[in-house]
């Protein structure tokens, strides 16, 4: 819980005080602190879940030699893990909008988003957990990606204008998208993107998924 809530701390600190008015953002003062906190929660549980998944084979190396056990749990919790404490840090973010009197019509929306997020990273998580027993510099490339996948989501900023275009293909732009509007009441992102997040969340999971199990009678051989 202590890496989420230094996350939050360090950025309502940076945006309230060293740039006052949320310059960076949309809108200003507290409605730029929520907007951005309402994007900082999700990603860092789906940055938590895949950073732990990557290595979650590797690091159970004796359990899947020595047990009968479907190894696909060893990725299924570690992402699982990541998301109970987003929901943690979420439903600390929703008490604190009600407190301040924020609308929280939109809440039947966040459950729709944390499954959709669920399956997004889980899929990726397959992916990273079986490439690692194979190419062991994969946490090293992940952590570069996910630091430029920061930037090019709509987490400290709302996209708008010319760029539009481009960062509809970022999956993350809807998902984020729902989020803000489960928790600050914004209008939902349009029909084409939601259904393209489905299909895209979707998709790689069960390409994940089916990766993962194509590759596993070579895993207990090489770990």
């Amino acid at each position: 819980m202590l890496q989420p809530l230094s996350f939050v701390a360090l950025y309502w600190f940076v945006f309230t005080f060293m740039i006052p008015g949320g310059r960076l953002g949309s809108g200003s003062g507290d409605a730029y602190i929520y907007f951005l906190i309402a994007g900082l929660l999700p990603w860092l549980g789906f940055s938590e879940g895949l950073s732990r998944a990557t290595t979650s084979i590797v690091e159970s190396s004796a359990i899947v030699r020595k047990l009968p056990l479907r190894s696909e749990v060893l990725v299924i919790v570690p992402n699982a893990t990541a998301l109970i404490f987003q929901g943690i840090g979420l439903a600390i973010f929703i008490i604190a909008l009600a407190v301040r009197g924020m609308p929280l019509r939109q809440l039947w929306v966040l459950p729709f988003a944390l499954v959709l997020q669920f399956l997004l990273q889980l899929g990726v998580g397959f992916f990273l957990a079986t490439t690692y027993v194979f190419f062991r510099d994969v946490p090293h490339i992940i952590t570069f990606v996910l630091a430029i996948g920061f930037y090019l989501s709509p987490i400290l900023y709302g996209v708008s204008g010319r760029f539009e275009k481009y960062f509809f293909w970022n999956p993350m732009t809807p998902l984020l998208g729902l989020f803000r509007s489960a928790m600050l009441a914004s209008p939902l992102p349009d029909g084409g993107s939601i259904v393209y997040l489905v299909a895209v969340a979707a998709f790689v999971c069960a390409a994940g998924l089916l990766f993962y199990r194509r590759a596993q009678p070579s895993l207990v051989d090489v770990i």
